[in-house]
């Protein structure tokens, strides 16, 4: 340490413990607030003599007021253990009520977890933000110097990112199969609290998400000769957004091996069968939204969880659905390139520079996500694959070069991993 940084160090540590108090209070997230803390014994004792107003103020320098009740009932979720049925469904009454018991105190231990998902969420919401936004949602126009999201708009996303989080703790496998719940319970206890196009939101979440981890997982399971073989599809979305974020930013094969690896899955619909259940109903018809009675609306529309003060968000899910019947209000196929543009999470004032409600929403061409050529490619490489794992080599594979394969002896087989497509 250079003499004026160790001499500005000693001077820190000798301030009255008020002042230390103060400067740990514009710290900017829990996790630094810790490393801090446990730097210097004065730093500590500051610290233990104002925790509950410490840890709070941490809270706030890095997450919206609004947005901590999420923050709470996600960090609840987590603790759910041993993981039961009875358990979920005690704390989705809670939740939904409005009636989850609040912590005695925020403590180090309840917000360096929460401070590390926030920052997951944080890049998660830049990065949706920056994709939506790269493209007019109607005209497909590139947009290279799109406007700024606004503050209601950026928790609106971070808040669909924590109810996917919500979602993954309560609903990802946990143990036996049939203790799990169906998309059809699943939607009795969770989707049909909320509106369809919060719904939608999340349905937007998902794509998004399962884009960003497919690009990955297929450039992956296209080249490594031990997965050549393996035909079930991994549920990485069902890991949560710390892993995704993890696997997704990872530089390496190496890096990208050692997260798959461990966490090969069959689960491919995770969320996907959850979502579209909330579309079905024992008494499903083919009545257009358009042609809902006051008493449909009252029956089959449900209101949003929270209040949102722009009608964003509702007015571009009625645009959109206006022509169709309940069992597409959330997760259609026809509105999956709206959904790559997250037009469900914007403000009106941005939908209507836009264009949006001009005209009456037009099913637009199906996307391809996994063009002819390169799926052709792949089923060359699963072809491929398995001869050079029985010849005993491992590692990564590209048709026409083997410069990189690691040749072994022959092992025991394994499991094969195929291309993911979209899921129907």
């Amino acid at each position: 340490m250079k003499p004026s940084i160790q001499r500005l160090d000693t001077l820190v540590t000798k301030l009255p413990a008020e002042l230390i108090q103060l400067i740990l209070c514009t710290l900017p997230d829990a996790v630094t607030l810790r490393a801090v803390v446990l730097s210097h014994s004065s730093f500590y004792h500051a610290f233990l003599a104002g925790k509950d107003h410490i840890t709070l103020q941490i809270l706030l320098n890095q997450i919206h007021p609004d947005l901590l009740p999420d923050a709470h009932a996600v960090l609840r979720s987590s603790r759910l253990k041993p993981w039961s049925r009875e358990l979920v469904q005690e704390f989705l009454i809670h939740y939904h009520d409005g009636q989850l018991s609040p912590l005695p105190a925020w403590t180090i231990s309840d917000t360096v977890p929460i401070s590390v998902l926030h920052n997951d969420i944080a890049f998660f919401m830049a990065d949706f933000a920056t994709m939506a936004l790269a493209a007019h949602p109607i005209t497909s126009v590139p947009d290279v110097s799109p406007s700024a999201f606004t503050s209601p708009e950026k928790s609106r996303i971070c808040r669909t990112f924590y109810r996917f989080e919500l979602y993954c703790n309560l609903f990802r496998e946990h143990g036996w199969k049939d203790d799990r719940f169906s998309p059809r319970e699943q939607r009795d206890i969770f989707f049909d609290k909320y509106s369809p196009w919060e719904n939608e939101q999340l349905a937007c979440v998902h794509d998004y998400l399962y884009r960003r981890m497919v690009a990955v997982y297929n450039d992956f399971a296209a080249h490594d000769i031990e997965w050549g073989e393996h035909h079930e599809f991994p549920s990485f979305l069902s890991l949560g957004l710390n892993y995704l974020r993890r696997l997704i930013t990872a530089k390496t094969y190496e890096e990208r091996y050692q997260l798959l690896a461990p966490n090969r899955r069959s689960d491919h619909s995770f969320l996907h069968e959850g979502l579209l259940a909330s579309n079905t109903d024992d008494d499903d018809d083919d009545v257009e939204l358009c042609h809902y009675s006051t008493t449909d609306e009252r029956r089959w529309i449900r209101p949003p969880s929270l209040h949102d003060p722009d009608r964003g968000p509702a007015q571009a899910w009625r645009w959109a659905h206006e022509h169709e019947s309940r069992d597409s209000f959330v997760l259609a196929e026809p509105h999956r390139g709206l959904r790559e543009r997250g037009y469900v999470m914007w403000d009106s004032e941005r939908l209507q520079r836009w264009g949006f409600f001009r005209a009456p929403w037009k099913r637009g061409r199906e996307v391809r996500f996994d063009p002819v050529e390169e799926y052709e490619a792949m089923l060359r490489s699963f072809e491929e694959r398995p001869k050079i794992y029985r010849r005993g080599g491992r590692g990564w594979w590209r048709e026409g070069d083997e410069s990189r394969v690691v040749w072994e002896k022959k092992e025991p087989h394994r499991a094969r991993v195929k291309v993911i497509h979209w899921p129907h």
